[in-house]
């Protein structure tokens, strides 16, 4: 008994136990077929409970999303975009770990159009820019640690290039940002920055990085501040490294 069943009296009697359970089970099969019908319809209905539950929180969160992401992507000279959260409840059967909801962020960036999906009508730069309206609305309880913004400065100057340096800053506080950027008052407000350049050596392509302090990190704000080094554009570039 021991050989086949365990290698102790308690270990075959638990074996014995099983054998028994599944021997009742397959010779009343329809009642605990029945039974477990019953028991998933219960649970079924649970959990719509509390799907429509979620659904109710996540409408009521949406508009507050929505709206503070649009005075974001305002502050961004993109003043004629409409930022939209959609959200579809489907009452079949079917769930996940989200609950029933279908979530799509719609957006226009023309007056007269319609709310299109955000993937399929936002250009590289604008979708950086409303990318960082998301993550700066999001910043205090998203869980992505290191954010990459490419193309952020695109198309934008002036008041929209300071506004997309502060919220940059904003965001750093609780997450790692590493930009691309050709703009003096984004590259001004880094922790740290690098000095990317490309050169053929050898008849081959070549990429370095080199780390920018101190009179280094001035002269290079400076030139892409102005397109030249001088006196100027050096104070310049004081300045703007010197902003809180």
């Amino acid at each position: 008994m021991k050989r086949k069943y365990g290698n102790n009296i308690e270990e075959i009697l638990k074996y014995k136990e099983q054998v028994e359970k599944e021997i009742f089970e397959i010779e009343n099969l329809e009642e605990y077929t029945n039974k477990l019908k019953k028991d998933l319809e219960v649970i079924e209905n649970q959990m719509k409970e509390i799907c429509k539950q979620m659904h109710i929180i996540r409408e009521k969160a949406s508009i507050i999303l929505s709206e503070q992401i649009q005075d974001d992507l305002i502050d961004l000279e993109m003043k004629n975009t409409k930022f939209k959260v959609n959200i579809e409840y489907s009452n079949t059967n079917e769930f996940n770990e989200n609950g029933q909801d279908k979530i799509e962020f719609l957006i226009m960036t023309n007056l007269g159009e319609e709310f299109k999906p955000l993937v399929k009508i936002a250009s590289g730069g604008e979708m950086s820019r409303i990318m960082l309206a998301i993550k700066r609305v999001l910043a205090d309880v998203d869980k992505v640690e290191t954010l990459v913004f490419d193309e952020i400065d695109t198309g934008i100057s002036g008041v929209a290039a300071n506004k997309v340096a502060e919220k940059m800053k904003q965001i750093a506080k609780n997450h790692q940002i590493i930009c691309v950027t050709h703009l003096a008052t984004i590259a001004a407000k880094g922790d740290t920055n690098y000095y990317i350049n490309k050169e053929v050596k050898d008849g081959k392509t070549k990429t370095n990085i080199s780390l920018l302090k101190d009179e280094n990190l001035l002269k290079e704000i400076a030139r892409i501040a102005s397109g030249e080094i001088t006196t100027i554009s050096l104070q310049y570039a004081k300045e703007l490294i010197s902003k809180p």
